[in-house]
């Protein structure tokens, strides 16, 4: 009985190398840069020692409250006092 070798002729097959994921990385950047432009200006709302988030600065005191609330809701995390 013959068996035959099946080697991928492209090296590791699904891998990817080091320039590959520095333009995935590069991309995910100049995406996170565009999304930042289009919010215009922000406040940056401290929510515990460890955890800041970015509130568009139109919202209300109100509003940002309810964000806050919110996040702190679906994220399981404790507040500062």
């Amino acid at each position: 009985m013959e068996t035959k070798k099946r080697t991928p002729l492209k090296g590791k097959e699904g891998a990817i190398n080091r320039s590959e994921r520095v333009r995935a990385n590069d991309l995910v950047s100049q995406m996170l840069e565009e999304h930042k432009k289009r919010m215009g200006d922000v406040v940056c709302v401290v929510v515990d020692s460890r955890t800041s988030i970015e509130l568009p600065a139109s919202l209300t005191p109100e509003q940002r409250n309810e964000h806050v609330k919110n996040y702190i809701k679906n994220m399981g995390i404790k507040p500062i006092k």
